[in-house]
C-alpha cells in the first residue's frame, strides 16, 4: 500500500512538472524593416536622385524547421528627377518625375545560424509614377514581376523581440533595374504554440 502511494506521488510530481514545460516550436512573427535604398539604373541623367527611403513589413510562419514562409509588403522610394529647361522636340520645359514601389511578395527565409538569416521572395511590384511636363501632371501605374534576396543579422532582446539589420537586393523586371537597401530590422513574435 505504501509503495502504491509513493508511485502515485512520483507520477503526480513528474506529470505536474512536465505540464509546465512550454513547447514553442511554432511561431508567427512580424518583421518591420526601415532604412535607406539606392537605385541602380542605366538611365543617364545627372539630375537623377537615386537615394531614398525603404520600408518592409513581413508576417512569417516559423515552424520547427530551418525554413520559414510568409508574405511581405512595404514601400520603396525608387527615384526622382527634376530638370529645369529640358529640351524636347516640342520646346523647352521644366520636367519632374518620381517612382515609388510597393511589393506584394511570398517570402521564404532560412536560418544559417540562430542570428543570421537568408531571405528570398518573389511576386509583383506595384509601381507608381508621377511627374510634370509642360505644366501638365503625369501619372502612370504599372505592375512588374520582381524578386528580392537579403541577409539579416538579429539579436534577441527577450523571448519575443529581436533587433538587427538587413541588406536587401530587389529587381524589377518591367524596368530591368534594381535597388539595394540597408535597413534596421525589428522582429516581434506575436504568437507561439
Amino acid at each position: 500500500m505504501l509503495i502504491k502511494k509513493i508511485l502515485i506521488g512520483i507520477v503526480f510530481i513528474t506529470c505536474s512538472g512536465f505540464s509546465q514545460v512550454e513547447d514553442t516550436t511554432y511561431s508567427l512573427t512580424t518583421e518591420i524593416g526601415l532604412g535607406y535604398s539606392r537605385y541602380f539604373t542605366t538611365m543617364d541623367y545627372s539630375d537623377l536622385n537615386k537615394n531614398g527611403f525603404s520600408g518592409t513589413v513581413r508576417v512569417m510562419w516559423n515552424p520547427e524547421h530551418l525554413l520559414s514562409i510568409g508574405v511581405e509588403t512595404g514601400y520603396q522610394y525608387v527615384y526622382s528627377i527634376d530638370i529645369k529647361n529640358y529640351e524636347t522636340e516640342f520646346g523647352t520645359t521644366n520636367f519632374s518625375a518620381s517612382m515609388v514601389s510597393v511589393p506584394i511578395f511570398i517570402v521564404v527565409a532560412m536560418k544559417l545560424t540562430p542570428n543570421i538569416k537568408l531571405t528570398g521572395g518573389s511576386g509583383m511590384y506595384l509601381l507608381f509614377n508621377q511627374g510634370e511636363l509642360f505644366g501638365d501632371p503625369l501619372k502612370s501605374n504599372q505592375i512588374s514581376i520582381g524578386l528580392h534576396g537579403g541577409i539579416s543579422y538579429t539579436y534577441p532582446i527577450n523571448n519575443t523581440i529581436s533587433v538587427g539589420g538587413e541588406l536587401l537586393y530587389s529587381y524589377f523586371s518591367k524596368i530591368q533595374d534594381q535597388t539595394l537597401a540597408i535597413q534596421f530590422l525589428f522582429i516581434y513574435d506575436f504568437l507561439k504554440w
